[in-house]
């Protein structure tokens, strides 16, 4: 077997060789290049690179309309050149023109077939603007010489992108984590930095680690090339870049980036094998300080850490993969409903509770994407959306064959061959990271796969032969005008959406000043603009729902806003009717309009889309109360604190209506966990029945019974201990808040202290200093509360402190594409014991992932609620 010729070294010279200035269209003498419209194009695509929180910010006016600037202008580039060239010189070839093809016609079937057209339309024309903005890339990459300065630009734009990434991070979380750390120390708490933490992971500026991950993924290669092309300063200035994007790679603690980190490394250690000069022996020494590099970096990490022990272990609870697991459910079930169309484009964050199993629980419970490609392609475009990812491989994988039989040693075009290898090694890793996460439509990371399969088209395909330019032809110009109707109609189109964004922006920043009119107007207009928008009546809905519980000193205005709010969340729910958030605050304000019957039929709802939400069941048996069926009220609430025990603890069942039911509720609930002990064969269900039981029954003051379930743990055998009057050492238990709240209550003296230890001793993420102190005026309750209780239950059941937090939708912009508005919170009305929320949140469990607890439950669920 013959050794494989060695990479050239870059030639400058034989690349401008491969074809001058003037060998063809597009040469910088030639207009129709539309090089223009190609910087304008650029800008917009830096800006969109470098926006702190670009991913957010557009969908938020006015960036969403430069946004869609950035979307039409490729077209126009596009237009432009195709009315100045015959369209046969614009091609990408090689059998990449029939996978664009075989896009347009799946994109165009799949968004005509959409239930949701305006959604549909609104991706679907984003998705023909990166066909559009590939094709004008690839008319105005004529040269090598073109390539190649396109290249570097991108490696500048990456390079300020890690720039700006590293120091958003350190000045905007490291440094103020390190200064939250260091305030925690005067209450005793020693804790280092950990990106366990979401919020601590590095997600700037695009507006989420993975999506950061993604991008250095696909340009991390492309700093290896560029440092491989130059040959001054330059050089050290791409080895840098080198190590400050695996600095940042490390920030994201992305498990998905650093996974296609190694497999593209795996194809550059491959590649460099077969066509290194060095020997082998150096090259997989290299290859081996390189991977031991890899593995020093994820074991340094606690999160990357603990992901490689937890899939060692099988343990997928509560964690992302579960989260996964749900996500590609929901995308499996979609495209199946609808396997030649897909659900439309758009479709997602719309349809997705529709198709949710049963069995998710807690986990995952409302998305705008599916953390994975496959997913969503299959989910929105159907079959289609498998077709064309698998013909885009086999032409890749073609014509890299068909590269590698003839030697791979240079390339048709001239650009050197290692270049090459490098957006390969980048797109093997892509590849793969796309499996666990979808981000085609995140501008930076569709502009670098847009550049990079320009570049391989213009690199690997068949070089043209040289003609003399021809003008276009009629036929082409007609196309071109076609083209040109076709965007024109969608600006039609466009306006009124737009209008109805600006129109809401206003309308917010009325709301912010109290101008509730001119807030009510500008939004009532958004919705006849845009009415296939479920933002807008939502909006209203919950804003003038939420001031009708403000105005209680003037019940007419009360009753007018909420009925004005219970009309808008109806047309909210008519026009995407698979939204738990509007089904169930619909129901609580139907409950306040004295509507029970209409009440239960929205909880009902709710709950065919997510019946382990807090809250849903706790709706049900309000509305069927509100009826006088206590029947079904009894076994809806005892449904509700089965799935959240926390409701157990809860005062609101010592007074009020619901006081008269709490016996019975919580006999329902001793035979709902004895029905499902004798049914269970899952281990892990069987232990959370009787820690749940187990809690019922030390709550109701069975103490002894409760040891019976309570088996083992040192918190529970220490509650059991201190509801009997005895003692416990504090310092057994395990470090958390219980141990302080239980030192606290032993040790009068030093209580406020200890329950400030107790306060801070969280595993939340809290990485926000005033989110993570105490307050002291809930400290002083605290310690009051003990000074006034007899003993230690009377404190838990009597004396203890009560709030009454709201469920914050805190991702409601983000899945609604807008984030123009205020955050709505749910109308559910908590009223939760302070000490058993903060303090022994172990013994109230609800678990997030437990896929056996949902399946036994469902049965039961099903029979009260319809």
């Amino acid at each position: 077997m013959t050794q494989p010729e060695p990479l050239p070294q870059p030639s400058p010279q034989a690349a401008s060789q491969k074809g001058s200035p003037a060998s063809r269209p597009g040469s910088p003498r030639d207009t129709g290049d539309g090089t223009l419209l190609g910087l304008l194009t650029l800008a917009l695509y830096v800006l969109f690179t470098l926006l702190p929180g670009s991913s957010t910010m557009m969908v938020a006016w006015p960036w969403v309309f430069l946004w869609q600037v950035a979307i039409l202008l490729p077209i126009l580039w596009l237009l432009w050149q195709g009315w100045h060239r015959p369209l046969a010189s614009l091609a990408l070839g090689s059998g990449l023109d029939g996978v664009v093809v075989l896009a347009v016609v799946g994109l165009g079937i799949s968004t005509l077939a959409a239930e949701f057209h305006g959604q549909a339309l609104w991706y679907g024309w984003a998705a023909l603007g990166g066909i559009a903005a590939l094709y004008a890339l690839r008319g105005w990459l004529t040269t090598t010489h073109r390539v190649q300065a396109a290249l570097e630009v991108q490696g500048y734009v990456a390079l300020a992108f890690v720039v700006v990434s590293l120091t958003l991070w350190v000045l905007q979380i490291y440094r103020p984590e390190l200064a939250r750390l260091q305030a925690l120390q005067q209450y005793g708490v020693e804790t280092a930095f950990s990106f366990q933490f979401t919020s601590l992971r590095n997600w700037q500026p695009i507006g989420h680690q993975n999506y950061v991950a993604g991008y250095l993924v696909l340009v991390l290669p492309l700093f290896v090339g560029l440092g491989w092309m130059a040959k001054d300063w330059r050089r050290w200035l791409w080895l840098g870049a080198i190590g400050l994007g695996l600095a940042n790679l490390y920030t994201t603690s992305s498990r998905g980036g650093w996974l296609a980190l190694a497999a593209a490394g795996l194809v550059g250690l491959g590649v460099a094998l077969i066509y290194s000069p060095l020997p082998r022996r150096w090259v997989l020494a290299g290859g081996a300080a390189a991977m031991a590099l890899v593995l020093a970096l994820i074991f340094s990490n606690s999160r990357l850490r603990q992901a490689l022990a937890g899939l060692t272990s099988g343990n997928l609870a509560g964690g992302e993969l579960s989260y996964r697991a749900v996500t590609n459910a929901v995308g499996w079930h979609m495209g199946q409903s609808a396997p030649f169309t897909g659900l439309g484009p758009g479709s997602v964050p719309l349809v997705y509770q529709a198709y949710r199993p049963h069995w998710a629980g807690r986990d995952a419970e409302l998305q705008f994407q599916l953390h994975s490609t496959p997913a969503q392609l299959w989910g929105e475009l159907g079959i289609w959306g498998v077709m064309v990812p698998v013909a885009l491989a086999g032409v890749i994988l073609v014509l890299g064959m068909r590269w590698i039989r003839n030697g791979a040693h240079q390339t048709p075009s001239g650009l050197p061959p290692l270049m090459v290898w490098c957006i390969v090694a980048a797109g093997v890793g892509f590849a793969l990271l796309s499996l666990t996460d979808y981000q085609l439509d995140i501008l930076p990371i569709s502009g670098v796969l847009i550049l990079y399969l320009a570049t391989l088209s213009h690199a690997l395909g068949s070089p043209p032969l040289p003609t003399s330019p021809q003008p276009p032809s009629k036929t082409s110009q007609l196309l071109v005008a076609l083209g040109l109707g076709t965007t024109l109609a969608m600006a039609l189109w466009l306006t009124p959406v737009h209008r109805a964004w600006g129109l809401s922006s206003d309308g917010f920043a009325a709301l912010a000043k109290q101008d509730i009119n001119r807030f009510v107007q500008r939004l009532e207009r958004a919705h006849q603009l845009a009415p296939w928008e479920m933002y807008y009546p939502y909006q209203l809905g919950w804003n003038l729902g939420d001031l009708s519980y403000q105005v209680t000193d003037n019940p007419d205005l009360q009753t007018a806003l909420r009925q004005d709010a219970i009309r808008w969340f109806e047309v909210g729910n008519a026009t995407v009717p698979y939204q738990e958030f509007g089904h169930s605050n619909l129901g609580w304000l139907l409950v306040e309009n004295q509507q029970p019957e209409a009440a239960q039929a929205a909880f009902q709802r709710s709950i065919a889309l997510l019946p382990a939400k807090p809250g849903v069941f706790f709706g049900l048996g309000f509305s069927c109360l509100r009826q006088g069926d206590t029947d079904c009220a009894t076994t809806a609430f005892a449904l509700e604190l089965l799935r959240h025990p926390v409701v157990l603890t809860s005062p609101m069942w010592q007074f009020g209506p619901l006081a008269p039911l709490y016996a019975p509720v919580t006999e329902r609930l001793a035979t709902l966990y004895q029905d499902l002990l004798n049914q269970s064969t899952d281990p892990g269900l069987t232990a959370f029945l009787h820690q749940g039981r187990g809690t019922l029954r030390w709550w109701l003051g069975d103490v002894a019974a409760a040891a019976e379930d309570w088996t083992g743990g040192p918190l529970q055998e220490a509650l059991l201990t201190l509801s009997q009057g005895g003692r416990v050492n504090p310092d057994q238990l395990p470090e958390s808040p219980a141990k302080y709240a239980i030192a606290a209550w032993q040790t009068p003296d030093q209580r406020q202290t200890l329950l400030e230890r107790a306060w801070v001793t969280q595993p939340e993420d809290l990485p926000q200093l005033a989110d993570s102190l105490p307050d002291p005026e809930i400290i002083a309750n605290l310690v009051a509360s003990m000074d006034n209780a007899t003993n230690f239950k009377d404190w838990l059941q009597r004396t203890a402190p009560v709030w009454q937090p709201r469920s914050g939708r805190l991702g409601f912009g983000v899945l609604s594409r807008h984030i123009d508005g205020p955050t709505p919170s749910d109308f559910y009305p908590r009223v939760e014991n302070v000490p058993m929320v903060k303090f022994f949140p172990e013994v109230i469990f609800s678990p997030v992932f437990l896929p056996s607890l949902d399946q036994a439950l469902q049965p039961y669920q099903q029979e009260v609620s319809g």
